[in-house]
């Protein structure tokens, strides 16, 4: 079951609210002892993470079905998807890079799809949670993903200051849909700043004038550093808009300092250009790359207010930190 994405958190008496656990979604297939993890695209996780091999024993049931979010979590025990990317070895641009298994992980258990010959997914979800938190022993491996009830405003702020991903909000008495459904919401807190534009990519498929912006914070030594690339958040008019802006700035001097990973061909512009760019999240680099990468990174506008040397790399991970 996959929730429908909106944009303010709500309070609701018919809603249970969650925390957002930033990892990967598996699906938890215990049988006679034995465990198997699924993706939601039917991929075999099992042998990725060796360590949840034990999580049958935290189950008080011979056979079951779960739900919930494989994780790694920080020093200050928050879910990090920038760990999960260490642990799995993958990299910003679908490039690949030897796992690390000193990343642990563990599983967040929020739902009960089936238990000892009993389907539940047509049970009430308030019902379901119930019956997972009786059957589930919190151990190293695995622990319950515990909902708040009525109180969606609170509980986002709450992970605001903190630092999470977000928030869901789910019906009380919603069944079980394999299928996007309005019945869970997720409501993802976003972060903002300002970064300088150093370069644009080629535009792919029926798209015009570029693919993404180059982006770019400047460093203590006063160095630009590539922390990635924004595609998404542009219309027709401001492709155009920001397309002949670009094409003024030309040059064939590359502004960056160090590696600039990007999977298509850069064009290179002087970085004059300020941009307000939405973003999760910081996450790690390729290995021996340019360094710390924005997630997700939405392109909301320009800022003529700001000058680019003011956009700097310490300023903005201090800010988030």
């Amino acid at each position: 079951m996959l929730a429908t994405s909106i944009s303010e958190p709500f309070d609701g008496p018919e809603w249970l609210f969650e925390i957002k656990w930033d990892g990967y979604r598996a699906v938890a297939f215990i049988e006679n002892g034995k465990l198997r993890l699924v993706s939601r695209n039917q991929n075999e996780l099992t042998q990725r993470y060796p360590e949840l091999r034990d999580l049958p024993q935290f189950v008080k049931a011979k056979n079951a079905i779960l739900d919930g979010e494989v994780v790694a979590l920080d020093a200050q025990g928050r879910a990090s998807f920038s760990l999960m990317q260490q642990r799995t070895g993958f990299r910003p641009g679908g490039r690949r890079a030897a796992t690390n298994a000193d990343v642990p992980v563990l599983y967040y258990a929020f739902d009960l799809l089936y238990l000892d010959g009993y389907d539940w997914r047509r049970v009430p979800l308030e019902d379901r949670k119930k019956k997972l938190a009786s059957v589930l022993i919190a151990g190293d491996s695995l622990r319950y993903s515990d909902h708040y009830e009525q109180q969606g405003k609170a509980l986002f702020e709450i992970a605001r200051k903190i630092g999470l991903e977000g928030i869901l909000a789910k019906k009380r008495d919603s069944i079980y849909q394999e299928r996007r459904s309005g019945e869970w919401l997720k409501i993802k807190i976003t972060h903002t700043l300002e970064c300088v534009i150093g370069g644009y990519t080629e535009p792919e498929g029926s798209r015009a004038h570029f693919g993404s912006i180059v982006l770019g914070l400047y460093d203590k030594q006063g160095r630009l550093i590539h922390v990635g690339q924004a595609g998404s958040g542009f219309n027709q008019k401001s492709l155009g808009e920001v397309w002949k802006l670009l094409k003024k700035r030309e040059t064939k001097m590359n502004p960056f300092y160090g590696e600039v990973e990007a999977l298509r061909q850069v064009s290179w512009v002087k970085p004059q250009l300020v941009a307000e760019i939405e973003y999760a999240e910081w996450t790690d680099g390729a290995s021996g790359g340019s360094g710390p990468k924005l997630r997700a990174p939405v392109f909301l506008g320009l800022r003529d207010d700001k000058d680019p040397k003011e956009c700097t790399l310490d300023q903005e991970r201090a800010a988030e930190n």
